[in-house]
């Protein structure tokens, strides 16, 4: 079964972005969260970046969730503003 992700240092990843984001700052997005990474044993921070448009489950469920959730605040509306009194 073919791999459909690498990992990348910080460096790499701010390379792979045309360096729009530094590494420091990678760095402090992978402390907070903001950036979704493993760490080594030694500590060094190490990005999952998925090839071929792919993306991780756990994204895929996250906008699953989202699309679904927006899809019944539109029926919602769509309800109040098709609503007659009388």
């Amino acid at each position: 079964m073919e791999v459909n992700h690498v990992y990348m240092s910080p460096k790499q990843y701010s390379e792979a972005t045309g360096n729009k984001i530094g590494i420091e700052e990678i760095k402090r997005l992978c402390r907070i969260g903001r950036i979704p990474c493993e760490m080594t044993k030694k500590g060094y921070y190490k990005i999952k970046v998925y090839k071929d448009n792919c993306v991780s489950r756990e994204e895929y469920d996250r906008v699953i969730k989202e699309n679904n959730e927006l899809k019944q605040l539109l029926k919602t509306i769509n309800n109040i503003s098709n609503y007659k009194e009388g």
